[in-house]
């Protein structure tokens, strides 16, 4: 159990705070670096002559006309040569950034092969198309107006290449240009990376306090952590610094594929769904369908750039429906936590929607740049959140274990009531055995005695008159007789009024018999223990009980002083400041049996009545 519930529901809103500090870090040291450089803007193409060696539409003809940067050429069959052709006005240790999208490329100068894109040797068979490759390519020796000549060829995967535009400077303007362009996609990725590793390393630190935080914050962070793998895997910037492509290639699909599915398990644990099991099969579903999109990449059958559409409308549809079943959850059953969630939850679903919209029309040229802003957004607003749901969960986990301590003691105490009414009930059995015995045997001795001595006649008479007869029969049941027969002469003795009318019949379930006593028993030492606070004469005790339709209805009225406490609609006993065990120990009882109970304080009487079911158990 959690020890120290402030501290550990300040942990989220604290880690916020932390990434927030870092992606001021990160601008201000940026813009220093690039006040310190001073360095002007590297050049970007932005127009080039494109020949196609192929049909481009319906036409056979060889395509050859003069194109806008970037351009896409859509309905090309496997590797048709595209060549884009341009000049360039290179300066001394001037480099060209060149990008190309699955597709193997040769650059070159003035006629001469500089570097060649996608060899085959490097990467693996099970990718039938080099990943997305991003360069920044030295050109040694070249200087003046020079012809920029790059041969493509377009991919197996697809039939659209995009011819993305060169861009040409010296190293560190092209650097900072690159950084300028794709600077937030880049530091959002950075920041959602940090965000991840940050919250499953919290996740570590609290698995010792309580697994079932651990495993909501550990959710959160993997999601966080996809989120970034998906971003940093895709953001052009990340492919100029880390030059392993097919590496990038698979952290981006793996993670675009995969983070819907700790995000739906975070879900299931914030919430707390009534019914988590939609939630549970849609994870399922997209556990399955990202390991067979897996098998397929690997198999050589279908890359993950074609399986990509699959996922590109199912990521928006599950968000959605995940938004829907958490409006549900707060609507249908009053769940605070799914309020909560509604908002971020729906800010994620509109922005991955976003995203596929602007992915089909290119408004952006980042393609993921709205999905990133979505989630960073979810995640600052979810660290606040988290810190409210984690108060939610220890609180409820702290009634569970008093709910929890309290049946036991409720099971111990009605373990406890079943062997005292054994003992009553065994007792009475023996006390009255024993009375009749004396009773003939002081009978004999009087007749031995004779006439003799009248002084001992008469003694004998007296003790024998003194002897009480046969306990008064309540009811059929032997066990209940023996209960109600032990608490009447207590009532007697104390001066309590008791009237009975009771209809319980025999049984040949000892079970039944015990809880029996235990109901009765219960009842009216309750009612005994009301009476001996009450300072006049006049207590009373009613009690009744019969069948109607096979069910056993009782009912009891007992004079008390008016003075109780009710807590959450439950009387507080008066020997401490809790809830009654008697009581509850007759709701127990009743509820065992499919029934039901009420207490009623009215008028300085205190009534008390409720019903089961007997027949389904053995009844004579």
């Amino acid at each position: 159990m959690i020890k120290n519930t402030d501290k550990i529901k300040k942990i989220p809103f604290s880690a916020i705070i932390l990434l927030i500090l870092i992606s001021v870090l990160l601008m201000s040291s940026k813009k220093m670096i690039m006040s310190s450089a001073n360095y002007p803007y590297a050049t970007k193409i932005t127009s080039a002559n494109a020949v196609v060696s192929a049909s481009d539409v319906s036409d056979s003809k060889t395509y050859n006309e003069e194109i806008s940067l970037p351009h896409t050429f859509k309905h090309l069959d496997a590797r048709t040569p595209v060549t884009v052709t341009t000049h360039v006005s290179l300066k001394a240790d001037d480099q060209i950034f060149i990008k190309t999208v699955y597709s193997p490329a040769k650059v070159y100068l003035d006629g001469d092969l500089i570097y060649e894109f996608g060899k085959a040797e490097n990467y693996p068979a099970f990718m039938k198309d080099p990943a997305t490759e991003l360069y920044m390519i030295s050109t040694d020796g070249y200087t003046g107006d020079t012809e920029l000549r790059i041969k493509y060829l377009s991919p197996v995967t697809r039939s659209s290449l995009t011819i993305y535009p060169p861009i040409y400077g010296a190293y560190k303007s092209l650097f900072f240009t690159l950084l300028n362009i794709y600077k937030w996609s880049f530091l959002i990725a950075i920041l959602e990376l940090c965000a991840g590793i940050l919250f499953v390393f919290i996740s570590i630190l609290l698995l010792y306090y309580d697994k079932d935080v651990c495993k909501m914050i550990f959710h959160f962070g993997f999601f966080s952590f996809m989120v970034g793998m998906w971003s940093i895997g895709e953001c052009n910037y990340t492919g100029v610094l880390v030059k392993n492509p097919t590496l990038l290639y698979l952290c981006a699909f793996i993670g675009l594929f995969s983070q819907i599915i700790p995000l739906l398990h975070f879900c299931k644990s914030a919430v707390g769904f009534k019914n988590p099991r939609p939630i549970i099969i849609v994870a399922e579903i997209i556990t399955i369908l990202n390991i067979l999109a897996c098998i397929l990449q690997l198999s050589g059958t279908l890359a993950f750039s074609q399986s990509m559409y699959v996922f590109h409308i199912i990521l928006p549809i599950t968000l959605c429906f995940l938004t829907a079943y958490i409006a549900y959850e707060f609507v249908h059953n009053q769940n605070n936590r799914a309020k909560r969630l509604m908002i971020p939850v729906g800010i994620l679903a509109v922005a991955s929607c976003a995203e596929i919209i602007n992915y089909l029309t290119k408004i952006m040229s980042s393609l993921s740049l709205l999905s990133q802003i979505g989630t960073i957004i979810f995640i600052v607003i979810m660290g606040n959140i988290m810190g409210l749901n984690i108060s939610d969960m220890v609180k409820m986990k702290k009634e569970n274990e008093k709910l929890v301590f309290d049946m036991n003691l409720l099971e111990n105490s009605l373990a406890e009531q079943k062997r005292y009414n054994t003992m009553i009930t065994r007792n009475e059995e023996i006390t009255r055995k024993q009375r009749h015995d004396l009773r003939h045997q002081l009978v004999v001795i009087k007749e031995l005695a004779g006439d003799t001595n009248p002084t001992l006649t008469e003694y004998l008479d007296s003790l024998i008159h003194s002897i009480p007869h046969a306990p008064k029969k309540y009811c059929e049941n032997k066990a209940v007789n023996s209960i109600i027969s032990h608490y009447g002469a207590i009532c007697a003795n104390e001066s309590i009024s008791l009237e009975t009318k009771l209809n319980v019949p025999e049984s040949e379930d000892s079970v039944l018999d015990n809880d029996l006593c235990l109901v009765f028993g219960n009842l009216i030492e309750n009612a005994i223990e009301a009476c001996r606070r009450l300072d006049n004469d006049g207590c009373f005790i009613r009690l009744s009980a019969d069948i109607r339709y096979k069910t056993l209805i009782i009912t009891m009225d007992n004079s008390f002083d008016g003075h109780f406490k009710i807590r959450d609609g439950k009387y507080l006993s008066s020997k401490r400041n809790d809830f009654g065990i008697g009581l509850s120990s007759i709701q127990s009882v009743a509820q065992k049996y499919g029934g039901d109970t009420e207490f009623v304080a009215k008028n300085g009487v205190f009534q008390s009545s409720l019903y089961f079911q007997i027949y389904t158990h053995s009844i004579k």
